[in-house]
């Protein structure tokens, strides 16, 4: 990463931010900015400085960080009748891959369209489900890299191109159509290695992962339909999804290259209060294209399922405890088509997992501390995410943390990741 851009990074406390985005001062918020009709764009957004160095060495790649940029986020909101345009944007300055970036993050417009019908419809972050960084029955693009990285839990959700539709009555429904598939933003080697059964051993670029596309209109479109209802209390949710795998977990043999195969789920869950807290079931079934589970080159189905609970258990202090299990079927015969030297890394037939999340907050909730944790007790691998935030004022935050992995076999999920962990600092100026 060049110094340059760390030295941005680090300065950032320091500039005249104001002077930077335009001059903004609390008066022209107003104490209750939405209290009265608002006319033209609303605009706000923040200035973000990040560096993540790497807490060891990786002989896969050549940086002694994931992250380092300066960010600038720019979000408008105008009203067109009954209609809501939104607009969110972020560019930056990139040290580790040396550049400018940019990613239009929402460009929408949403409304009644009928009494019981609401719509929204470009591009959007579409989030459903009950788990807790866990996704079930939630079938839109993550963004792994970022959230490896050290980049805030906002950005783990990826945005997608979409028409949603919410009809509400005795069942409310949401139907999303994605008129061509989006996939994960999946880790390829350019920024974080990765294990490859292949090579039997951890990765980088180059060659980064380049699978085939899955971009063309109407043909690759996707689809995802939600049930729910709150009933005594109770909130009820069935889904259904059909599209294609977000990670290219499939191989073309004859083509040489990775690609997203078909994925259809059928899933369900309930979430209601218990014990002075929430509790939360959720399962999903996954059916891809191999229905024998005998093609190695293709994901088996999988069955899968999590239970969780948050409660908090003195003031100030909030536990969220979840057990998440994968069930792949067909396991025997996926074991016998994998040739000898592959059957090691083959996924386990239970994958077992728990997350904890520990969030304190003190000193008028200026400053809070956190610790969320991934535990593997079949992969035998874990991934730590302790971080602080304090907040200075109503514009300036501060955040430390670190993302740490490790395990017992470098190809399972965590373990994989390990010469990736890092630690990140972050400074955001709100305006």
């Amino acid at each position: 990463m060049r110094w340059t851009s760390i030295a941005l990074t680090l300065a950032i406390a320091g500039m005249p931010l104001a002077s930077a985005v335009g001059q903004s001062s609390g008066d022209d918020w107003g104490d209750d900015p939405w209290a009265q009709e608002q006319t033209g764009w609303q605009w706000y957004g923040f200035i973000e400085g990040a560096v993540a160095p790497r807490l060891q060495n990786d002989p896969a790649v050549d940086n002694d960080y994931t992250l380092g940029e300066t960010r600038l986020q720019i979000e408008g909101e105008r009203q067109f009748g009954d209609y809501t345009a939104t607009l969110k944007a972020d560019a930056w300055l990139d040290g580790v891959e040396e550049g400018g970036r940019g990613d239009l993050r929402e460009a929408n417009l949403a409304g009644r369209l009928t009494p019981q019908t609401d719509i929204r419809f470009g591009r959007q972050i579409i989030t459903w489900g009950t788990g807790d960084l866990v996704f079930l029955n939630d079938l839109f693009p993550k963004d792994y890299v970022a959230f490896f990285s050290g980049r805030g839990d906002d950005y783990l959700k990826a945005p997608t191109d979409a028409v949603k539709l919410s009809w509400f009555g005795d069942v409310n429904v949401d139907f999303v159509w994605m008129p061509r598939a989006t996939p994960n933003r999946f880790i390829t080697g350019e920024r974080l290695s990765y294990f490859s059964p292949q090579a039997g051993r951890r990765v980088a670029a180059p060659p980064e992962i380049d699978p085939r596309d899955r971009d063309q209109v109407g043909e690759d479109s996707e689809f995802a339909l939600r049930l729910y209802q709150t009933i005594d209390g109770v909130e009820y949710a069935g889904y259904a999804y059909h599209g294609y795998d977000k990670q290219p977990s499939a191989f073309d043999r004859d083509a040489d290259e990775a690609y997203f195969p078909r994925l259809s789920s059928l899933g369900a869950s309930v979430r209601r209060p218990l014990l002075g807290g929430i509790a939360n079931l959720e399962t999903a079934y996954y059916h891809g294209e191999d229905g024998n589970g005998r093609d190695p080159d293709l994901p088996n189905d999988q069955w899968r399922w999590l239970g969780g609970y948050e409660h908090e258990p003195f003031s100030d202090i909030t536990l969220g405890w979840q057990y998440s299990l994968d069930w792949t079927q067909d396991h025997d015969a996926l074991i016998d088509a994998l040739p000898n030297g592959q059957r090691r890394y083959a996924p386990d037939e239970y994958r077992h997992l728990l997350t904890n999340r520990v969030t304190w907050q003190g000193q008028r909730q200026d400053l809070t501390l956190s610790l969320f944790t991934f535990y593997s007790p079949s992969d035998e691998d874990y991934y730590f995410r302790p971080r602080a935030t304090y907040r200075f004022g109503d514009r300036l935050t501060g955040t430390a943390g670190a993302n740490l992995f490790g395990g017992e076999d470098d190809w399972t999920f965590h373990t994989q990741l390990e010469d990736n962990s890092n630690a990140y600092f972050r400074l955001r100026y709100s305006f």
